[in-house]
């Protein structure tokens, strides 16, 4: 973990008093904190700081951490492994996702915050344009991959063909990306354990319907944005599933009740200052479509329509 971060950072558990964290340190070099644990000194957790990874999470989202199936699994990161970068080394059948969503970011003096990073490419994206990025996600198998990929600014992975048979794939990264000011750490979109109002821009992409409290979420990011000066990406299909979310969490695609509708319109009367969860509210500058694709094999594909909305507040 990039010792810069570690004076910003608070307990998951202790959100609302922004308890910080003391930290132990165990093994580090110059720059990087290889080995240690973070201690709250207010409920007593211990949070781990293990080859460079920091895990920074409640509790009680610690088993989703540790599970090695779903997104920590290895077909899972296949799998994003090629969405992510396919345009480096996959031609015509490359999705160019991340760069339509980057192209949204301006030059900010400021820090940023990937809501949901997984294997990193849109924090890349944006250490083009702004001063620091944290990327942050609940699996450990994506994170693991984020970080390697900053130290090594190189990709080099076993593409999934069919069942066990692979195809190797490499590529090397950008040399436009600031590395140096780039960090991955194992967080909870719904508890982000970083002080208030600490970033100018946040992306929350794709990741809505994967968490288990839609509303907290959009609190969370509230809270960590700047209240003058601020930038918010949002995109998501909005393809609620009741095993993460109960339909009366859903932000959208219910037939009563005060979240009924589809989602572009919710989202956007929330992030105009509905309800008060976005507070200063935003004014939404732009909304569209991005087409995603998630290759699984080479004959299983998702093809994903994102609908995104960007808001501002004052002036970036």
């Amino acid at each position: 973990m990039k010792k810069w971060l570690q004076e910003h950072l608070i307990c998951p558990e202790c959100i609302e008093s922004e308890t910080a964290l003391m930290l132990e340190i165990k093994k580090e070099n110059t720059d990087e904190i290889l080995e240690g644990k973070f201690n709250c000194p207010n409920c007593e957790s211990n949070y781990l700081i293990h080859n460079g990874i920091a895990v920074i999470v409640p509790q009680k989202t610690l088993p989703h951490v540790e599970d090695d199936r779903g997104y920590n699994s290895k077909n899972m990161l296949s799998a994003y492994l090629w969405s992510h970068y396919s345009e480096y080394f996959n031609g015509p059948n490359a999705t160019d996702a991340y760069q339509k969503w980057a192209s949204h970011f301006e030059k900010a003096d400021g820090w940023a915050l990937d809501i949901g990073c997984s294997v990193g490419r849109l924090s890349f994206e944006m250490s083009k344009t702004h001063t620091h990025v944290i990327g942050i996600d609940t699996s450990l198998s994506f994170v693991k991959q984020a970080r390697q990929l900053l130290l090594e600014k190189h990709l080099e992975f076993d593409l999934i063909v069919e069942g066990n048979i692979t195809q190797n794939r490499s590529c090397k990264l950008s040399s436009e990306y600031n590395f140096s000011t780039t960090e991955f750490i194992v967080a909870d979109a719904m508890a982000l354990p970083f002080r208030s109002n600490l970033f100018s821009t946040a992306a929350s992409v794709n990741i809505l319907e994967k968490v288990p409290h839609p509303i907290q979420h959009l609190r969370e990011v509230n809270r960590m944005l700047q209240k003058k000066h601020a930038r918010f990406l949002f995109s998501d299909p909005f393809s609620w599933d009741e095993s993460v979310s109960a339909p009366d969490l859903w932000l959208s695609g219910r037939n009563k009740g005060p979240n009924k509708g589809l989602g572009m319109e919710n989202i956007c009367r929330l992030m105009e200052g509905k309800n008060a969860i976005f507070d200063p509210a935003f004014t939404i500058q732009e909304k569209g479509d991005v087409l995603w694709k998630i290759r699984k094999t080479q004959n299983l594909w998702e093809y994903i329509t994102s609908q995104f909305i960007v808001g501002k507040r004052g002036q970036i």
